[in-house]
């Protein structure tokens, strides 16, 4: 087995399953754009935040994109895809603009 894939102090550990590496991905950056907002804003609450954070996903997506934003607690979109079944880069665009504009906070895009 490679010795960089194994478990250590601040080395990669490899996940049980593709819901895992999912749920841990967005819960991840979840916390780090908490964590920013907050430190450039310390008044604002992880409450206000969390309401307003978004992720997005391919309608084709896996289950485990849509399972990983309910346990996230966070607002999930589905972008449309193409006739290749790909997520339309330009729908991805108008989804980010309308939704920074509503005052949203887009944070996570999976390409699962």
């Amino acid at each position: 087995m490679d010795q960089h894939l194994l478990a250590r102090p601040g080395g990669v550990r490899g996940k049980g399953s593709a819901s895992e590496a999912t749920l841990v991905a967005l819960l991840a950056a979840r916390t780090k754009v908490t964590r920013c907002l907050q430190a450039a804003s310390p008044g604002l609450t992880q409450a206000t935040i969390m309401e307003k954070l978004v992720a997005y996903a391919s309608d084709q997506a896996h289950s485990s994109v849509e399972r990983a934003g309910l346990i996230g607690g966070v607002k999930l979109k589905a972008i449309p895809s193409d006739g290749k079944f790909a997520m339309r880069a330009s729908a991805l665009q108008e989804a980010l603009e309308r939704d920074k504009a509503a005052g949203l906070i887009p944070f996570f895009d999976s390409m699962l």
